[in-house]
């Protein structure tokens, strides 16, 4: 705490903030003490000191600016519902008292290590609906254990035909705390609630001799008595364990939770940015001293909150407010006494009312929104008919149910293709490419997305099902694929199972790591028992890697092989000069220069200036764009008998790409002035040659233009 610098913003906001928060933070403990019978001073006291240590901690952790804690509408749901287990099961006090304690601690230990963790960014994920339905049943809860403190149960004979007073102090605390701030903008509700129940209250008991039942008051305060004051641990073998660990993990997650989003209201208000770490382990710190010190559990408030950031609090106005509730705790003994029980239920109520939902009312019109009004209400229910606790794992179980169905509903099939439709950027001859055009459609790529697991495995066999019948070659883009499982991997393994039974093959690319299956899918299989032996699985770097490698296959199968880069090609053999013969080729021959490069050599380079096509008769050029200082994009690979760079040929200017010769490559290179010398001496094979590459160029952009259109469909 060296170099502590409390601001004035951070005075007057934590002051404001300790007056909001003191009537909540008193009747919560106020009715969680009531649950059991217990002495409701002693239950406003519990309130104020679990407010006081958890405002201390977060103050001194510092998670979120603004932020206060103090009792909770879902923290005194889920304390009341283990505190009222307890009793139901005839849980002496004292192992009572240490059982609440004890579950607080532990909520504490939970928080801290949901912030170490890095849980907090977990919990922002329950879906809105199980929140919803959770808070709609926690506030009905609340309605109904107020029923007693506001409707005057408790008073002696004669004061019976005057339990209407209460009834009414609690509907006065009401209509002021709801209303009040419209008429006096700048009082918080529940001071004005505090101040109007209380004084309607005590104006109606004037009308009736003798003195105010204590049952319809708090009473004095107790003195303040550290040691006696601390649970008993020595009967914490007596503790029912079976209620309070259940109790401390569903607290921990809606605690957590609770004050999670009141520090993205503080971030909006204050235009920062909270720590959820940070501050859910400031959380946690304070659950802890709270329960050994035998005060209540809380967590991030919005109304004081709220207040303390207009009123100018920020990093230290938590701080400022614990002072304020220990101030409180040592001066409030005699105002206590005079505080009508039915005042605070009314506050309560004020409370639960906000925590209301009614936005469900407004899915049910919706078809669209039903299923998620059917969630709400189904929480809602259960909190309400059966458990708190089995409300909280029914909701986490829905938020499990829901991620999965929304990833079955999610497509694992991006696109399907065919090698009519896409191919590898190796240039083929002309014999090749109808080969292709005719046979393509045994080459299939899928590509996958989102996540491969037992729900939506046997989804991608459905998808794939009509192309797992015949000697194709399926190939799937594992890319925008994030995880994958073992049911998926066993249903991959059936997939290549089948194809190869058809005389077909399947084959992976772009597969990484953060998916599961390492660099090699096979290796994977057999990693996971699916034994892979019978047929070849094989991985490849890249789409067009596997596409290459597909094609090659496909033309292998109809009788033509592939010009390998370490044979060489005859003038007349080549695409561009096939037809022509004797003189013509001669003289097209004539007008090209030999160009002999080692592997590795740069032809041209993207910028720069060019004015000739190159014909490669040996070796291997590949066309690189350059993406980054180290990078570049693979364009086109030039074997024997293709050509490139003939658009500089027909318009000379900046090269586009670079040229890069992969092995030891021959080529004839033919350029303007060439060009212009087979004009004068044999125009007809001028002619042809310009048709011939016309003709090339022409499909190239046809093919060019289909991969935009499919580009701009991803």
């Amino acid at each position: 705490m060296a170099g502590l610098r409390i601001s004035s913003g951070d005075v007057w906001g934590g002051l404001a903030a300790s007056a909001v928060a003191l009537p909540q933070t008193m009747a919560f403990g106020v009715a969680l003490f009531a649950i059991a019978g217990l002495d409701p001073a002693g239950g406003a006291v519990i309130g104020l000191v679990g407010a006081s240590l958890i405002c201390l901690m977060t103050g001194a952790v510092g998670g979120a600016d603004g932020m206060i804690s103090a009792p909770t509408g879902p923290t005194l749901v889920l304390l009341g519902g283990a505190v009222g287990a307890m009793f139901a099961a005839a849980t002496p006090t004292p192992v009572l008292l240490t059982g609440l304690a004890a579950l607080i601690v532990i909520t504490g230990a939970l928080q801290i290590l949901i912030g170490w963790s890095g849980g907090g960014q977990l919990i922002k994920y329950i879906p809105h609906p199980v929140i919803s339905g959770f808070m709609t049943g926690s506030a009905a809860l609340m309605f109904m254990s107020q029923w007693k403190p506001a409707s005057g149960v408790g008073a002696g004979d004669d004061w019976a035909a005057w339990r209407w007073i209460p009834i009414v102090a609690a509907a006065a605390t009401f209509v002021a705390t709801r209303y009040g701030p419209r008429l006096v903008p700048k009082l918080p509700g529940t001071i004005a609630g505090l101040i109007v129940g209380t004084v309607v209250f005590h104006a109606l008991a004037l009308t009736h001799a003798g003195p105010v039942p204590e049952a319809w008051v708090i009473g004095a305060l107790p003195e303040l008595h550290p040691m006696a004051m601390l649970p008993d641990f020595g009967v914490l073998d007596q503790v029912p364990w079976a209620i309070v660990l259940p109790a401390a993990v569903a607290l921990s997650i809606l605690g957590s939770l609770d004050t999670l989003l009141t520090a993205v209201i503080c971030d909006v208000m204050t235009r920062t940015r909270h720590d959820a770490r940070r501050e859910m382990i400031g959380q946690g710190l304070g659950q802890i001293l709270a329960g050994l010190a035998g005060g209540m559990a809380g967590a991030g408030t919005t109304g004081s909150s709220i207040v303390a950031v207009r009123s100018g609090g920020r990093r230290y106005a938590a701080l400022v407010t614990a002072f304020g509730f220990a101030v409180l705790l040592l001066v409030a003994g005699p105002v206590a006494a005079a505080l009508p029980l039915s005042v605070l239920a009314g506050i309560i109520i004020v409370v639960g009312w906000s925590m209301v939902d009614f936005d469900i009312l407004t899915w049910l019109r919706t078809q669209r929104g039903r299923s998620d009004a059917a969630i709400a209400l189904l929480v809602t229910g259960i909190t309400v008919g059966l458990d708190l606790m089995i409300a909280v794992g029914v909701g986490v179980a829905i938020a499990i149910l829901m991620f999965v169905r929304q990833q079955i509903k999610m497509p694992v099939v991006q696109r399907r293709s065919d090698a009519t439709q896409v191919r590898s950027v190796r240039r083929r001859t002309q014999e090749e490419r109808e080969i292709l055009t005719k046979y393509g459609v045994h080459i299939v790529i899928y590509e996958l997305r989102g996540n491969l697991f037992f729900a939506t495995a046997d989804r991608l066999l459905e998808a794939l099902a009509a192309d797992l019948d015949g000697p194709n070659q399926i190939i799937l883009h594992m890319r925008r694929v994030t995880q994958i499982d073992l049911s998926a991997i066993r249903i991959l393994h059936q997939l290549a199972e089948r194809l190869h039974r058809s005389g077909g093959s399947l084959s992976f690319c772009n597969v990484h790591h953060a998916i599961g299956l390492g660099d090699k899918v096979e290796s994977a299989m057999t990693a996971m028992g699916a034994d892979a032996s019978s047929f070849q699985v094989i991985t490849y770097i890249d789409r067009d890697e596997a596409l290459e490698a597909a094609e090659d296959m496909l033309l292998s199968a109809h009788g033509v092989q592939r010009t390998h880069w370490d044979e060489v090609v005859a003038l007349a053999d080549t695409e561009l000069c096939s037809g022509l013969a004797g003189d013509e080729l001669a003289a097209v021959e004539s007008a090209m220069t030999v160009v002999d490069l080692e592997a590795g050599a740069r032809i041209f380079s993207a910028g720069e200036h060019g004015d000739a096509l190159y014909l490669v008769v040996g070796g291997e050029v590949d066309i690189l764009l350059p993406t980054t200082a180290h990078h570049h994009k693979r364009l086109a690979a030039c074997g024997p008998g293709t050509m490139f760079g003939e658009l500089a040929l027909v318009s000379p200017g900046p090269r586009v790409a670079d040229a890069v010769s992969r092995v030891a490559t021959r080529l004839l290179r033919l350029d303007g002035a060439g060009l212009t010398r087979l004009r004068e001496l044999h125009p007809h094979a001028a002619n042809h040659l310009l048709h011939a590459f016309s003709r090339m160029q022409s499909e190239y952009l046809r093919w060019a233009t289909n991969e935009i259109r499919r580009l701009s469909e991803w």
